[in-house]
């Protein structure tokens, strides 16, 4: 069983980026056809670095709070132990994305 995960699990994944090539280039392709030129570049927008420091500091908050609880035993030794520990990973994400679509940037709040 090992061996055929081992097996599957690379070509799944050049398969999937294969796959994604081939989409991306049929979208750009579409639309040059469409607009019957090149694809006009719409102006950045500003990443908000703070907001994704937010969800991976929530990230990191949920893996320190699975080893806390597995070290002082509040986590058992058992079979669901994993479902346990991807649950307070993903509240503690969720909670870190909540907070971070509240926070409101200096360049959001500035009209014009």
């Amino acid at each position: 069983m090992d061996r055929i995960l081992a097996v599957f699990i690379p070509i799944a994944f050049f398969i999937c980026v294969t796959l994604s090539i081939y989409f991306i280039n049929k979208y750009k392709y579409d639309a040059i056809k469409t607009l019957g030129g090149p694809i006009p570049k719409t102006k950045g927008t500003k990443i908000s670095w703070m907001k994704i420091g937010i969800v991976v500091l929530g990230f990191a908050l949920g893996l320190i709070l699975t080893g806390i609880f597995k070290e002082t035993g509040i986590i058992a030794e058992n079979d669901n132990q994993g479902f346990f520990i991807v649950g307070i990973v993903t509240f503690c994400v969720g909670a870190a994305l909540y907070a971070a679509d509240r926070i409101k940037t200096q360049d959001q709040e500035i009209d014009g």
